[in-house]
C-alpha cells in the first residue's frame, strides 16, 4: 500500500480536521477492507439508479420489507412498530423512491447521489466532482462539507470496494435526520418513533443519535431511572440494510448490494466507538442516578455538564485520531494504528455474524473499554497543549498524537473496527472468516 498516494486518492487533504475515524467511515472502511479477498475477487459492478432497482424488484421488496417488519416487532426490544400506512402497497405508486424510503423510515429528502469518495485503482480522469450540498442534506453539511465526491453515471463500472467504502459514510449524510415527532419537518409525525429520546441539541444533526448509538449494557437501575436510554435502534438499521444487501445480490443488483451493505456496516462501525455504546463513561451508577433525579426535579445543570464533558471528549479524541492518521498517511510512516485497521488475526475469534452481533458483541466490547478509554482521554486533555488549535499550515503539534496510553486505546478500538467490518462484509457476501 502506497500511503501518500492513498491519501491523495481519498481526498484527505480536503477533509475538515473535525472529521475522524468514526466520522469519515470511508477512510476507515478502505483501510480495513482493502485486502479482503472477497472484494478483490469480485468483478466491477455497473452503477444503476435506485428507481431501476426498485422497479425491477418491486414485488420481492414488498415481501422482504413485510418480513423485516414482522421480525423487528418480535425481536428488537423497544422497537416502535412501523405504521401500517407506510407499508409498500402491492402495486407500485407514482413515486417509487419516496415510497421506498418512507417504508424504511429514513429521511425521504436524502440525495442518494451516485458518487464515490475516490479510491486507489479508480480511473478519475475527467470525472466531475460534486459539492457536498449535492450529496448531503443541509443539517449535516457543517462537519463534512469539505469531502471530495466523484460523480458516477448509470452503466459506469466501478470496483466493489469503492462502492462499499463510500456507502459506509452515507448514513451520516441525512438518513436518520429529523425522524422524531418533535423534530422539524413532516415525516416525524408519520413515522411512529415518538419524541426524540436523546441527542446533543448543540448540533443540527443530533436527531440521528438514537439510530447511531446503542446503550445496551447499562444497569437495569439506570434504565428504570432513564427509560429513554432504551429507545435506540442501530442494530435494527444494520439488520434492515443487511437484508436489503443480501436481496440485491441474490437478484442480480450487485451495485445496490454493496451500497446497502455499506450502509449497514456504518452502524456496526459506530458502535465500536465507546462513546456510542456507553451513556456516560467515567460516571458511576450512583452519580448517574443522582444527576437524573436532580434533572427530573428541574435542576439539570450537573446532567448537562456531564453530557457536555462526554461530547467534548468524543469530539476531541476524534480530532486527535484524525490528526494522527493524517500525519501517518502524509509521511508514509509505518505505525500500529494503520496496521490495526487491517489486522485479521482476531476476525475468526468472534462468533459468526448474526442479527444480534451488534448488540451482543460489538457494543459489549466497546462498553467494556469505555471507562479506560475515557480515563486515557482525560489524561491526554490534562497535558500541556493538548487542545491547541490547528496552525496556519493545518498541522497539529506532535504531542497532539503522541500520548502513549491514549494511542494504545485507539489501536485496540481500531482493530475492533476493522475486524467487525470484515465480519459483517463476509457475512453479507457469504464468505466466512478464515481460521487462524
Amino acid at each position: 500500500m502506497k500511503l501518500p498516494s492513498l491519501l491523495l486518492c481519498l481526498g484527505l487533504w480536503s477533509l475538515s480536521p473535525g472529521v475522524g475515524a468514526w466520522s469519515n467511515h470511508s477512510v476507515g472502511s478502505y483501510l480495513a477492507l482493502q485486502d479482503l479477498p472477497a472484494l478483490h475477487e469480485a468483478p466491477k459492478v455497473q452503477v444503476e439508479s435506485l428507481e431501476q432497482f426498485l422497479s425491477q424488484q418491486y414485488p420481492g421488496l414488498v415481501a422482504l420489507l413485510d418480513e423485516q417488519e414482522n421480525f423487528a416487532r418480535s425481536h428488537f426490544p423497544d422497537y416502535p412498530p412501523r405504521p401500517d400506512n407506510l407499508r409498500l402497497t402491492p402495486q407500485p405508486g407514482a413515486d417509487l423512491r419516496r415510497d421506498f424510503l418512507m417504508a424504511l423510515r429514513v429521511n425521504p429528502q436524502i440525495h442518494l447521489a451516485q458518487v464515490i469518495q475516490s479510491m486507489t485503482g479508480e480511473d478519475l480522469a475527467g470525472r466531475r466532482q460534486l459539492k457536498a450540498a449535492a450529496v448531503m442534506v443541509e443539517q449535516t453539511l457543517s462537519p463534512w462539507n469539505r469531502q471530495r465526491f466523484i460523480q458516477l453515471q448509470p452503466g459506469q463500472e466501478v470496483t466493489p470496494l469503492a462502492v462499499l467504502a463510500t456507502a459506509a459514510d452515507e448514513p451520516d449524510y441525512g438518513h436518520d435526520i429529523n425522524l422524531f415527532s418533535d423534530n422539524p419537518g413532516d415525516v416525524g409525525a408519520l413515522y411512529g418513533f415518538g419524541e426524540q429520546s436523546f441527542g446533543d441539541a448543540r448540533f443540527q444533526y443530533s436527531s440521528q443519535a438514537p439510530f447511531h448509538m446503542g446503550f445496551f449494557h447499562e444497569s437495569a437501575v439506570v434504565y428504570a431511572a432513564a427509560p429513554f436510554l432504551l429507545r435506540n435502534w442501530p442494530d435494527w438499521r444494520a439488520y434492515q440494510y443487511f437484508g436489503l444487501a443480501r436481496f440485491a445480490f441474490a437478484n442480480g443488483h450487485p451495485y445496490w448490494g454493496y451500497r446497502f451493505l455499506g450502509w449497514g456496516m456504518h452502524y456496526l462501525q459506530d458502535l465500536t466507538q465507546p462513546y456510542h455504546a456507553t451513556t456516560l463513561p467515567g460516571d458511576d451508577l450512583t452519580s448517574m442516578l443522582l444527576m437524573e433525579g436532580k434533572a427530573l426535579a428541574g435542576y439539570d445543570s450537573d446532567k448537562q455538564a456531564a453530557i457536555e464533558r462526554v461530547a467534548t471528549r468524543h469530539n476531541e479524541v476524534e480530532r486527535y485520531q484524525f490528526a494522527w492518521l493524517r500525519h501517518l498517511l502524509l509521511t508514509g510512516a509505518s505505525n500500529p494504528m494503520l496496521a490495526a485497521y487491517a489486522d485479521t488475526t482476531q476476525d475468526a475469534a468472534y462468533p459468526a455474524y448474526s442479527v444480534d452481533y451488534l448488540r451482543q458483541v460489538v457494543s459489549a466490547e466497546a462498553d467494556a473499554q469505555a471507562v479506560v478509554f475515557d480515563e486515557a482521554i482525560g489524561q491526554w486533555l490534562a497535558t500541556p497543549g493538548a487542545t491547541q488549535s490547528f496552525s496556519a499550515g493545518n498541522q497539529l503539534p506532535a504531542e497532539r498524537y503522541d500520548h502513549a496510553r491514549l494511542n494504545e486505546q485507539l489501536v485496540q478500538l481500531l482493530r475492533h473496527f476493522g475486524a467487525h467490518s470484515r465480519n459483517y462484509v463476509r457475512a453479507g457476501l457469504d464468505r466466512p472468516a478464515p481460521a487462524q
